[in-house]
């Protein structure tokens, strides 16, 4: 028995078990079980996406071609390239190898973008000192809590609980001058 030979065998059983295996990641995935295995495995979750031409050599470097869905995609292709091609001979087995590195560089570019996509939705508290922001509702006077600002914040808007020594009316501009660790800033009137 040739090499050829033993190829031609292991063709059909890479194709079938990746196959499984994809089956049930996807199945898993769809359910929602699973779904974090490749959450930022060598690549920067913090930079956002400004759009897909954002895609740059160095978010290509960035990008991990060794996770569990590239490594499974790779053998899928492998075994159903090889399935295809296996009466070329040895040109069959390099395009078996071909379609299976393609597959696993597309997979893994397309979990890349995807991680992308994250954000945490977090705010430190810190961050707000300093900042401008819209009363939403009355804010009492004495520090009473009750009151609430809207401030825009990493390209989204948000509302947080606020108290000031003077009432204050909705609509106003107040700057931020301290965050307590509650949630809750400490305004001033915007001079």
């Amino acid at each position: 028995m040739d090499i050829i030979s033993i190829f031609k065998n292991s063709y059909l059983f890479f194709a079938v078990l990746g196959s499984t295996i994809f089956a049930i990641q996807f199945l898993l995935t769809i359910i929602g079980i699973g779904g974090g295995e490749d959450s930022a495995d060598g690549f920067d979750i913090s930079d956002s996406l400004e759009g897909l031409e954002a895609a740059n050599a160095s978010d290509i470097m960035a990008v991990n071609f060794f996770s569990l869905k590239s490594i499974v995609a790779f053998f899928t292709f492998y075994g159903w390239g090889g399935v295809c091609f296996s009466h070329l001979g040895w040109g069959g087995f390099a395009i078996a190898i071909f379609c299976g590195l393609i597959m696993m560089a597309i997979v893994s570019f397309l979990i890349a973008l995807m991680l992308r996509l994250q954000q945490s939705g977090n705010i430190n508290p810190n961050d707000l000192v300093g900042k401008s922001a819209k009363v939403y509702l009355t804010i009492p006077a004495g520090r009473e809590p009750g009151g609430k600002v809207t401030i825009k914040l990493s390209g989204c808007t948000r509302e947080v609980s606020a108290i000031s020594d003077a009432e204050i009316k909705t609509g106003a501009i107040v700057v931020i001058e301290q965050a307590l660790t509650n949630g809750t800033c400490i305004v001033k009137p915007m001079n």
